[in-house]
């Protein structure tokens, strides 16, 4: 029997309740993505502040830009790659190996996945265009060149000067072709499937089990809207009565968007995780009901999986 819309939809408040266990029982799993974010950052502050962007032509610049994309693209598919290897471990009861994980990431996922990375870049580098374009038509002037400070580097990491209906727009945009890609890279860590084939496994889930993929990607868009409420308030009012906060104010904030951002990113992550998981389970038990002659399984009539369980529901994959 098919479950209720409202059951399929609650799936998204399910995963965050148990991403938070997770991370609470094995904070190590978000180790790769803050040390990812420490060099979003780096770069990020670079090209925005002491890239001599001046000296290249237009061609120039889009290159670089694509080629910055890319890394930023690299840098997410590490971490998550990372992410899926060690849930594999507890998956199959093994203790969590760093090296191993790091080892599987670099010769064995990631360049499986690298035709996706490119992809997933070159989707972001044409909505980073048009963002860059529309933006650049709704300014009255040209700006100077940016003067680095830690405020100034602060809001660059939240994002919050360029805040707008549209950037929001482009923003929702990408959030959803990264979590397409995240729930592509499962296929490729945990079954071993081919680049085409993950592909099509990573679409055909997301196909199938729209409903519980929206959920999670609103569930995780609010989280996020919660997470990033405090610096987007530290500016607002910074702004408003023009107070002059010291650099340890900035350098907290940044600190904070660090984490903010890194978990975040793990939500992403882990509930992609967790809703291919669920699609093996779900997998299984339709052939064994085909091959008894029961009715055909929804999503929700398989009990949803769980990294804390100790059951081993990636045992029999490669």
């Amino acid at each position: 029997m098919e479950s209720p819309f409202f059951d399929r939809a609650e799936s998204g408040t399910t995963v965050i309740k148990h991403s938070l266990k997770v991370i609470a029982g094995y904070p190590i799993l978000l180790l790769p993505i803050f040390v990812c974010w420490i060099f979003y950052t780096a770069g990020i502050l670079y090209f925005e502040y002491r890239f001599p962007w001046k000296i290249y032509s237009l061609s120039g610049k889009l290159l670089v830009i694509y080629l910055l994309i890319v890394g930023f693209t690299s840098l997410y598919s590490i971490s998550a790659f990372m992410l899926l290897e060690f849930l594999q471990q507890l998956e199959r009861g093994r203790p969590l190996s760093s090296g191993r994980a790091i080892a599987k990431t670099v010769f064995r996922d990631l360049p499986m996945a690298f035709p996706v990375i490119m992809i997933w870049a070159f989707i972001d580098f044409l909505l980073t265009i048009i963002d860059a374009v529309v933006t650049a038509f709704s300014k009255d002037e040209e700006g100077a060149d940016n003067q680095f400070t830690l405020e100034a580097a602060a809001r660059t990491l939240a994002g919050y000067d360029d805040f707008s209906l549209f950037n929001l727009t482009i923003g929702a945009v990408e959030k959803g072709i990264r979590m397409i890609s995240f729930l592509i890279f499962p296929a490729i860590a945990w079954e071993g499937l081919s680049t085409f084939k993950a592909i099509k496994k990573g679409f055909t889930v997301f196909k199938v089990h729209s409903v519980e993929f929206v959920s999670g990607y609103l569930t995780t868009l609010a989280a996020g809207v919660i997470i990033f409420l405090p610096p987007g308030l530290l500016f607002y009012v910074n702004d408003k009565f023009h107070l002059k906060l010291p650099d340890p104010v900035w350098v907290v904030t940044i600190i904070y968007c660090g984490l903010a951002w890194s978990f975040y990113l793990y939500l992403e992550q882990i509930f992609t995780a967790l809703l291919y998981l669920w699609n093996l389970k779900w997998e299984k038990e339709v052939v064994l009901a085909e091959k008894e002659g029961r009715a055909a399984l929804s999503l929700h009539d398989v009990r949803q999986p769980s990294f804390l369980d100790n059951i081993p529901d990636l045992q029999a994959t490669p």
